[in-house]
């Protein structure tokens, strides 16, 4: 009885969907389901696939620039369209001469034989020819291209072209570098090799130094392939003294007989000398404000040996009423001045005014701090604000490391009690 009661359901079932359709359809014929809604969920899109995103291509002279052409494939069912291709830097460009013959797939779309393929039918190929320019390059090289398309599970694609690029010369180290004590006394050297990096051979000879600081020797290791440069530079002592740093720029050119290639007949090698002083003065001179000053003013100048023990004694200054007073941060090292300028003190025009203490270093007997006039906009006026009390203040640090005096230096000055600023009238 049950069996009896399912059967009479299903077939009362498929009367009423036969009435269904028959109403909505003209003779009673059932309407052919929705088509682009199965597509929709079968479709690919354009896919885009390279034949390889990463080219290797291997060692290069600079100067000589290279191709390669990256091939696409479109994989999917849909057109792909490139819309951009985008270089990573100015020493890759897309090319627009003719790229080489397709032998993969079914060849380029139409309209790639100038540049970069817009459009490609599924199942058909394209291509990106670029070339890389290798003139400023030098070394391992890592090269992009970004490809923006309506792929729409990769829209954008980064592919590299990597190598190395080598100068037809090659400097190691590309220049000489001397980094010397001031006391120096003996000649320093440095060895440079040159190696020619093509197949032609080389001929270098007559090296030209643009500064007699320093000189230069070439000699060669293997006829046509390979030199060696030994610079050397002059004891620094024969040099004039002085506080700072002093550097020494300069080049040494070769003759080549490379004549074709740019930039190597002559071939330019550099020279930096760095010379650090013996002793330093910290700051070099002193400004003040122009016209007269409204207070005392307190500056404070550091001086340092930085090779061979350091005494000073004896601070002065060459015009009345400023106090210098000496004081030890480091015996035999390290000093500062305590420099007080009284209230109403002015530099006058065409005065010449020096801080001056003595040194027991043989190249810097007396050590002399210039002070200036620092003049405002309106030159000979004084500054609208008053300038604070201290111009230069020495840090916690190094005052809580002040030692008294030695035995031949005066007693330091205390410095004076802080003030108030006058009031503006």
């Amino acid at each position: 009885m049950k069996l009896l009661f399912r059967l009479a359901l299903i077939l009362a079932g498929s009367a009423a969907i036969a009435a269904g359709l028959s109403a909505q359809t003209p003779g009673g014929m059932a309407g052919a389901p929705p088509a682009p809604d199965a597509l929709s969920i079968n479709s690919l899109g354009p896919r885009m696939r390279f034949n390889t995103e990463v080219h290797d291509a291997g060692t290069n002279l600079a100067g000589d620039s290279f191709r390669y052409t990256f091939i696409i494939t479109n994989t999917g069912d849909e057109t792909l369209v490139l819309s951009n291709v985008i270089p990573g830097c100015s020493c890759v460009a897309v090319s627009e001469s003719p790229p080489p013959a397709l032998t993969l797939g079914a060849g380029p779309a139409a309209g790639s034989t100038n540049t970069w393929t817009r459009e490609i039918p599924p199942g058909q190929t394209g291509v990106i020819p670029v070339q890389v320019f290798t003139s400023t390059l030098h070394g391992a090289i890592n090269r992009t291209v970004t490809v923006i398309s309506n792929d729409r599970t990769r829209p954008n694609v980064t592919v590299h072209i990597t190598g190395e690029v080598l100068q037809p010369i090659e400097v190691v180290p590309a220049m000489a570098v001397f980094n010397l004590a001031a006391d120096a006394t003996s000649n320093n050297t440095q060895v440079l090799k040159i190696f020619n990096q093509t197949k032609t051979p080389l001929t270098l000879f007559d090296p030209q130094c643009t500064t007699n600081a320093f000189s230069a020797v070439l000699k060669t290791n293997v006829a046509g392939q390979e030199y060696e440069l030994t610079v050397t530079v002059a004891p620094a002592s024969s040099l004039p003294p002085a506080f700072g740093n002093t550097s020494i720029q300069g080049g040494i050119s070769l003759k080549s007989s490379f004549t074709n290639l740019s930039g190597m007949n002559p071939l330019q090698i550099g020279v930096l000398v760095t010379i650090y002083p013996e002793v330093t003065v910290s700051p070099a001179n002193i400004l003040l404000p122009g016209g007269p000053l409204p207070q005392a003013t307190t500056n404070h100048i550091v001086i340092r040996g930085n090779t061979a023990n350091l005494t000073l004694s004896g601070p002065g200054a060459n015009v009345p009423g400023v106090e210098v007073s000496l004081n030890v941060i480091q015996p035999n090292r390290q000093y500062y001045l305590s420099v007080v300028f009284p209230k109403g003190f002015e530099i006058q025009p065409g005065q010449s005014v020096l801080l001056t203490v003595k040194s027991n270093h043989p190249r810097f007997p007396v050590l002399s701090v210039p002070v200036m006039p620092m003049f405002s906009a309106r030159r000979g006026l004084p500054p609208a604000v008053p300038p604070p009390m201290r111009t230069t203040i020495l840090p916690a640090s190094i005052l809580a490391r002040v030692q008294p005096n030695p035995s031949n230096a005066p007693a330091a000055a205390p410095d004076p009690p802080p003030r108030q600023n006058p009031p503006h009238p």
